[in-house]
């Protein structure tokens, strides 16, 4: 007699797996096919459900865009979006221009996508966090995509450690309008660093060596300074006065920082140094150099609370935890306010001063380039130009070609300048370069020659005790001095 179905037992099942959208799913041993239908259901149920996925990445939000659009490129061929509102709210994304390098430009998509056979979309977006924007990721998709979305927030990580369009490089980035308001977006700009010729960096002997020990060895060698247990982390300030070379200082920095992967940020305010430090911090692998010009206009005078601001800030950056060499420049080394100075606060003070003898022979050949005559003695015009900015022996140089001409007969060409040329061209400019430095035009008086000065109207005349008294002025002035 035949059994109901409900007599029936189910069947027990053998260990089974059943793959599903890639993923296996094993069903235990002995399960009834019931049980196993079951399973399947609610696992069904489970994976229509929606979810969100979202995760900030420790980048700049177009770096990380960039990275997102490489992904894309490489998963699907594409980079697809649709007109939904995202980070332009109302307005539909599109493609924005970034910066990848100096003079290069990558179009990369901002706003909501959709992507292939997963149900539900994908949006960029960034987010404000410990003083600095970062890049982030959201997605809408049911529990069955989870899987495909994660894996590729995934290779999205993996590039920006691996491939950031701003680590290694140097860029300038304004944080802060001409009125000291924050700009809503900050966009970074490449520096052309491949026009810097480092050679042309001329100081004198014992000032090169004391910015190659504190400036270019903690960037060339950022790695070296980790393993011997060095800090990395630096506050120098440049100081001199106007074209003296520390803006050149700075684009030679620029360039070893970036022939080293090293990354270099420029900033033209002291008021912007607490964001560009932040922003520093997501590039600091191995190091990152922070270049402030005119430091003077926060930190000179009586202090203040933009003052204390600038201060704190620099006291904020944790030795431990940064590998940040922050760089200031000032033209009144002098008026920075004793606050700023400290030993702790400051690695390094470098005092920028103009070229001496030696200096001015090796910055004309390198503006001569060339074109001196054989075997040229330029010691007399070292010391004629000592003590001039380089901007004055570069026009020095040019002279030199039309004084080098007045020296040979009509008809010739100019072929070699010759230390003849140099000198006079050399004289020449001095009485434009004291009009420039009025100080410099007047001579100086010494202060004995100046009490005797007193003395002689003072006793009006009696010759003999006049020069005793200003003998014995000068007796003393040397003692004290």
């Amino acid at each position: 007699m035949a059994k109901s179905l409900t007599e029936v037992k189910p069947t027990p099942i053998a260990v089974a797996d059943i793959v599903h959208h890639g993923e296996k799913l094993v069903l235990p041993e002995n399960m009834t096919l019931p049980e196993a239908i079951d399973l399947i259901n609610r696992r069904i149920k489970f994976e229509s459900q929606e979810t969100v996925v979202s995760e900030t990445f420790n980048a700049f939000p177009l770096d990380g865009a960039c990275m997102l659009e490489i992904v894309l490129q490489r998963r699907y061929g594409w980079s697809p979006a649709v007109p939904t509102p995202g980070f332009f709210r109302d307005n539909p994304p599109a493609l924005i221009s970034v910066d990848v390098g100096f003079n290069e430009t990558r179009q990369v998509p901002w706003g909501r996508f959709l992507l292939p056979n997963v149900i539900g979309w994908l949006q960029t977006d960034l987010e404000e966090k410990d003083g600095r924007f970062h890049f982030k990721l959201v997605s809408q998709c049911l529990r069955r995509d989870e899987g495909i979305v994660r894996g590729l927030l995934d290779e999205v990580r993996k590039e920006i450690s691996e491939n950031s369009i701003y680590r290694g490089k140097a860029v300038r980035i304004a944080f802060l309008n001409d009125d000291d308001e924050d700009i809503q977006f900050p966009t970074p700009k490449f520096l052309d660093v491949d026009s810097v010729d480092p050679a042309k960096l001329v100081l004198s002997e014992d000032l090169m060596r004391s910015v190659q020990t504190n400036l270019f060895t903690p960037i060339t060698r950022s790695q070296d300074c980790l393993n011997n247990q060095i800090s990395v982390k630096r506050g120098v300030l440049l100081g001199g006065t106007f074209g003296t070379g520390k803006t050149m200082i700075a684009h030679v920095a620029s360039k070893l920082a970036s022939d080293s992967k090293v990354t270099f940020l420029y900033i033209k305010k002291a008021t912007e140094l607490a964001k560009a430090i932040e922003f520093g911090r997501q590039y600091q692998s191995p190091s990152c150099v922070i270049f402030c010009e005119d430091i003077d206009r926060e930190v000179t005078g009586e202090r203040t609370e933009e003052m204390d601001e600038v201060l704190n800030t620099i006291d904020g950056i944790d030795s431990k935890a940064s590998n940040i060499i922050v760089v200031l420049t000032t033209n009144d080394i002098h008026g920075i306010h004793p606050a700023m100075l400290r030993p702790g606060r400051l690695d390094a003070v470098i005092d920028v001063t103009p070229p001496d003898g030696p200096a001015i022979e090796r910055l004309i050949k390198v503006y001569a380039a060339g074109s001196l005559e054989p075997h040229i003695d330029l010691a007399e015009i070292g010391e004629v130009l000592a003590g001039n900015i380089p901007a004055v022996i570069a026009e020095v140089v040019k002279r030199a070609k039309l004084s080098q001409l007045s020296l040979q007969a009509r008809g010739t060409r100019v072929t070699h300048l010759t230390a003849a040329a140099l000198l006079d061209a050399a004289k020449t400019i001095q009485a434009q370069v004291l009009l420039l430095n009025p100080a410099k035009a007047q001579p100086s008086t010494r202060l004995d020659d100046a009490l005797a000065d007193v003395v002689r109207q003072a006793f009006n005349g009696a010759k003999e005790q006049i020069e005793q008294t200003a003998q014995k002025v000068r007796e003393i002035h040397d003692h004290v001095t």
